[in-house]
C-alpha cells in the first residue's frame, strides 16, 4: 500500500547526501502535452542540487522538442537530446553509452508520467538499503489494476518502464560487456530487469531476485485512457498490439540468446527476425485473434516475409 506522501526538506533526508548526483533520462516521443509537467515534477521533488535531466526526444514530429528546448533555456540542469530514430530501446542505448555521467544514480522515466513527491527519495534510499540491487523500480498509484500490477512486479522481479533506477556500476558493466538493447524491441523494462538480475532468459523475466528491488513507497501516476474517447480507444487497441508484439519478440530473443550462448543481443529486431526459425504464424485465438494477427503481420512484414518459409 502506498504511504501518504510527505514533501521532505533537506534536513529530513539523512540517507541522501546533499552531494548525491542524480541523472534522469526521460523518454520523449510526441508527448508535448506532458513532458513539461514531468520535468518540473522531477526538479521539484528531487531534493537535490546536483541533478541532470536529459530529455531524450526520439523521432518527434510534434512540438515536444520545442517544449523541451524551452525547459532547457529556463533551467541549466535540463538538457534536450535530439535523437532522429523514434525508438525507446535506441534512446536507452544512447543514454547508457553516450550520456550517462560517472558516479550517478541513473533514473529512467517515461515522459508521460508524473513522479510522486517522495518517489526519487524512496528509490535512492532503497538503493542504499539494498546494496546488492542493480535496479530499483517504482510502482503505479493510479489505474484499476495498479495493485495487481504492483504484485506482478514484485513476484516476477520486474521493473516498470515508467520509473526505475539503475546503479552506476551496473551501467559500467553493461558498457564493458557491450550489452545493448535491440533497436526496435518493445518492452525494454523486461530486458533491463532480466539483465539486472543476470538472468537473460524467459525464466529470468518471471523470477524475483535480490539484485532487483521494487520499492512500493515510490509512486508514479499517468493519465488513464477513457473508454468513452474514440482517440483513447484507438490508443488502447494499438497498445494491445504492441504488447502482443512484445511477447513474440521476447520469445524470439531468448531463443536467440540461448542458441548463441551469450548476453550479446542482436543490434536490431530485424536482425533477430532474420536469424530465427520461430517467426509467429497466424492462428485462431478467440476474441484476441485480430490483435494477434495484426502483431504477426507487423513482425513478418518487418522480417521481409509474409509466408511460412521460415517455419
Amino acid at each position: 500500500m502506498i504511504r501518504k506522501h510527505v514533501i521532505a526538506s533537506e534536513k529530513d533526508l539523512p540517507h541522501m547526501q546533499k552531494d548525491t548526483k542524480l541523472s534522469v533520462a526521460i523518454f520523449a516521443h510526441n508527448i508535448s502535452g506532458t513532458v513539461s509537467s514531468c520535468v518540473k515534477n522531477i526538479l521539484k521533488y528531487s531534493h537535490e542540487k546536483d541533478i541532470s535531466v536529459y530529455i531524450l526526444a526520439n523521432g518527434c514530429t510534434d512540438s515536444t522538442e520545442k517544449v523541451a528546448l524551452n525547459l532547457q533555456n529556463k533551467n541549466s540542469n535540463v538538457h534536450l537530446v535530439s535523437i532522429p530514430v523514434a525508438d525507446k530501446a535506441n534512446a536507452w542505448n544512447y543514454y547508457v553509452y553516450k550520456l550517462a555521467p560517472a558516479g550517478a544514480l541513473h533514473f529512467f522515466i517515461d515522459g508521460d508520467i508524473e513522479v510522486q513527491p517522495d518517489a526519487l527519495l524512496s528509490i535512492s534510499e532503497a538503493m542504499n538499503n539494498n546494496p546488492n540491487a542493480n535496479a530499483v523500480g517504482g510502482v503505479p498509484v493510479v489505474g484499476r489494476d495498479r495493485l495487481g500490477w504492483t504484485k506482478r512486479m514484485i513476484s516476477c522481479g520486474r521493473v516498470s518502464g515508467g520509473l526505475y533506477a539503475l546503479r552506476d556500476n551496473f551501467i559500467n558493466r553493461l558498457r564493458q560487456n557491450e550489452v545493448k538493447l535491440p533497436v526496435g524491441f518493445i518492452g525494454e523494462d523486461f530486458l533491463v530487469s532480466a539483465l539486472a538480475k543476470d538472468m537473460l532468459s524467459l525464466q529470468g523475466i518471471y523470477t524475483p531476485s535480490p539484485l532487483l528491488h521494487i520499492e512500493t513507497q515510490a509512486g508514479f501516476s499517468f493519465r488513464q485512457l477513457s473508454p468513452l474517447s474514440a482517440v483513447d480507444y484507438l490508443a488502447f487497441f494499438r497498445r494491445l498490439i504492441r504488447y502482443r508484439i512484445r511477447d513474440y519478440q521476447l520469445s524470439m530473443l531468448m531463443n536467440y540468446v540461448n542458441a548463441q550462448c551469450t548476453h550479446v543481443m542482436p543490434m536490431t529486431v530485424e536482425k533477430m527476425y532474420e536469424n530465427t526459425h520461430l517467426l509467429p504464424r497466424y492462428y485462431w485465438r478467440g476474441r484476441l485473434t485480430i490483435i494477434d494477427w495484426l502483431a504477426v503481420f507487423k513482425i513478418r512484414n518487418s522480417a521481409g516475409s509474409t509466408s511460412d518459409n521460415n517455419n
